[in-house]
């Protein structure tokens, strides 16, 4: 008897999803916190730097079923990953990027999706800071930064829109450096990316 109550309320609640399909545009906001993992291939020795980011842009909706949707866009990606002595900044490396995300979400129960995907990051501009310095390394870094991604989030009308938040993971499967680079003989480097993401779809 619990099972069937049970089951009656999922069916319920399965039944409220928001019929979502059609095109939308909209405005995107995301804050993000990333880890540069890198390992040494000469002693295999893992290590990695924290960083922090965000990204703003023009996402792009396309529900083709009341539970699935295609998602792309084009935004702004800034990525920084800071070195500090007692608070003091000593060095910094910092990322421009035109992102090209492409992910397909899958609506749960009532307003809850998983995502899953793939992207581009596109390299503008590349910089690493010392004190008093500023080197340009964007001839350094590969151009072109694919990632995969997993995420879960929900889908709420707003209005006559939608407000979407969702929390996703990105894993950047490329190394940052170019073979030719000095640094990529001696460090394989590549970014893990976790986002917290604002769509508001008019």
């Amino acid at each position: 008897m619990k099972f069937l109550r049970s089951l009656f309320v999922l069916i319920i609640i399965s039944q409220t999803a928001i019929a979502q399909d059609g095109f939308n545009v909209g405005a995107k906001i995301a804050t993000s916190f990333h880890l540069n993992t890198h390992r040494n291939k000469q002693t295999t020795i893992w290590s990695s730097e924290s960083g922090y980011g965000f990204s703003v842009g023009l996402p792009l909706r396309f529900g083709y079923a009341d539970d699935r949707a295609f998602v792309t866009g084009l935004d702004y990606e800034y990525i920084a990953f800071d070195n500090r002595v007692n608070n003091y900044l000593v060095s910094s490396t910092r990322f421009h990027y035109l992102h090209v995300p492409a992910t397909l979400h899958f609506n749960l129960i009532s307003s809850l999706f998983i995502s899953a995907g793939t992207g581009i990051n596109l390299v503008l501009s590349s910089k690493s800071f010392v004190p008093g310095v500023s080197v340009n390394i964007s001839n350094s870094i590969n151009p072109f930064q694919p990632y995969l991604s997993l995420g879960v989030g929900t889908c709420v009308e707003r209005g006559s829109g939608l407000f979407e938040l969702s929390a996703q993971a990105r894993y950047h499967f490329l190394d940052i450096w170019q073979k030719d680079y000095p640094q990529h003989a001696i460090t394989t480097s590549k970014i893990v990316s976790m986002d917290l993401v604002m769509r508001f779809y008019f």
